[in-house]
């Protein structure tokens, strides 16, 4: 959904959009997906946060990869985490995939040793990445 702070109906766009995450985020399947890249729409949420444009792909165990894009609120200071290429976990609709919603972002610990689930390398994880140096498919943490 864009974000046009213009139009008279926002409010309740907002409220369907909400209501729309909220049923995804209780019935939706959970996956692993990939910042693709980040946009702000504009909206401010209270003093300290601002609502994301997230364009991600979508890796679910039973289907082939997909990119969706959802939005998000994120504080100020949580903003600076946020990067593409990043692992986020979305949840999503199996019988319409294309609505995802952010599920969570995890944080990243450095220096711990990790065995990709899909290709079985094992690696050291470094500060920040998220996804297999070989395979490319992100980590599920």
């Amino acid at each position: 959904m864009v974000i046009d702070l213009n139009d008279p109906q926002l409010e309740s766009k907002l409220i369907a959009q909400k209501q729309l995450y909220d049923r995804l985020r209780a019935t939706g399947d959970v996956a692993p997906a990939r910042i693709i890249s980040l946009e702000d729409t504009g909206l401010r949420l209270g003093q300290d946060a601002s609502l994301l444009q997230f364009y991600v792909e979508v890796f679910p165990h039973e289907l082939p990869a997909f990119n969706a894009n959802t939005q998000q609120a994120v504080s100020d200071d949580s903003r600076e985490r946020l990067e593409p290429g990043q692992t986020i976990y979305v949840r999503y609709d199996p019988k319409n995939p294309k609505q995802v919603a952010i599920d969570r972002i995890p944080v990243v610990e450095s220096a711990k040793v990790i065995v990709c689930q899909f290709c079985g390398s094992t690696q050291t994880l470094e500060e920040g990445q998220t996804a297999c140096n070989y395979c490319r498919r992100p980590f599920i943490f």
